[in-house]
């Protein structure tokens, strides 16, 4: 069954004990998990002009209680003022089971606002238990968010894939008003099921290598606890730039980009439609211009297909996208023949010329 705990300002919490304590949780829950949960509760500062909704944290966390590897769910925000007249804020865990882990996804179940509450009524009380719905993201792209925010939704495969690889996780910083337990949905498109449950996240900061640490926090980029950090840390990500410098490549790219059905030929368009892509205002949202170029091929490129070593940032071996070679070679072919019409018609004029100015040396030498 799926547990469910609210943490929040009364005068009297359910374990007796005034401020934040717990207000309401399922019946039965074993006090060691109750304490897990309330020290989950907390909402980080944010910047000075951030909205209600941008202080939301939104969080798939895995801990540890009692032996067992919990998934907890949380949905923490503001929540007006308690009963001191000082503000307060409702935290909401949610404990998934295994069955809702088959039928769902933490981000679908996180969007699905009909099942967070943001106002306790009433006194602290036990709560019913019951089973979550059935909630998926969709299971194709294009990833629009991901486009929309930073110019080219292949990004979403190169963080999946620092993600997966890193130790103890990743900030990525996202630009303001960016809809981030959005991005983290459509991220989630690119996963098989069974790797959803495995891929924690937050929407506001969660301290790196903390026991409550997550495989990747959506970090605004107005948020104070950025600024506190090391800027040259190798866990904050930023794209275009260390180890999301390259261009994002690969079929997993291409699927954020286009969907799981991609010609070549629309493949082959989108590459070129992305290298004239320009850093534009999209109502609130900056767009951000993926710092990538089509490269004109070298000699060793032209004459391979398959892969050449590039070593980047990382120093790991990248494969070559003979795509964006044929790309680059058409058009090398399409100005070389445009440059020998030139040639050929200049060269036509050239000889006539000469031929009509022998002609009428001749016809005056007569």
């Amino acid at each position: 069954m799926n547990s469910e705990l609210i943490h929040t300002s009364l005068a009297r919490g359910l374990d007796g004990g005034s401020g934040y304590t717990v207000a309401g949780r399922t019946g039965g829950m074993p006090r060691a998990m109750s304490d897990t949960l309330s020290r989950l509760s907390g909402l980080p500062n944010a910047w000075s002009d951030a909205t209600i909704e941008e202080k939301i944290l939104c969080a798939f966390r895995q801990v540890e209680c009692a032996g067992q590897r919990l998934a907890v769910l949380s949905h923490i925000a503001p929540s007006g003022m308690d009963y001191t007249g000082r503000t307060n804020r409702l935290s909401h865990h949610r404990v998934v089971d295994a069955r809702a882990m088959h039928d769902s996804d933490p981000a679908a179940l996180l969007e699905d606002d009909s099942l967070w509450l943001r106002e306790w009524i009433g006194a602290a009380r036990e709560l019913g238990g019951g089973e979550l719905p059935a909630r998926l993201t969709r299971e194709d792209a294009p990833l629009h968010t991901w486009e929309r925010v930073f110019g080219d939704a292949g990004w979403a495969a190169s963080v999946l894939e620092v993600v997966m690889k890193s130790g103890i996780g990743v900030w990525l910083v996202v630009p303001a008003r960016s809809k981030k337990l959005r991005l983290c949905a459509e991220i989630m498109a690119l996963l098989p099921q069974e790797q959803r449950w495995q891929f924690t996240f937050a929407t506001r900061p969660i301290a790196l290598g903390s026991d409550a640490s997550v495989k990747i926090c959506f970090v605004d980029e107005r948020e104070p606890e950025l600024a506190a950090q090391n800027e040259k840390s190798a866990w904050i990500l930023r794209v275009g730039r260390g180890t999301l410098a390259g261009k994002p490549t690969g079929a997993l790219a291409q699927r954020a980009r286009l969907g799981h059905v991609a010609t070549s030929s629309s493949v082959a368009q989108h590459a070129v439609e992305n290298q004239t892509r320009a850093k534009t205002k999209v109502g609130d949202d900056i767009v951000w211009q993926a710092p990538v170029k089509l490269a004109a091929p070298t000699e060793r490129q032209s004459r391979v297909t398959g892969a050449i070593n590039a070593m980047g940032d990382a120093g790991e071996e990248r494969k070559f996208n003979s795509a964006d070679a044929v790309i680059e070679v058409r058009r090398v072919v399409e100005k070389s023949t445009s440059s020998g019409v030139w040639k050929w018609f200049i060269a036509t004029f050239i000889v006539v010329g000469v031929l009509v100015w022998l002609a009428m040396r001749s016809g005056a030498s007569a």
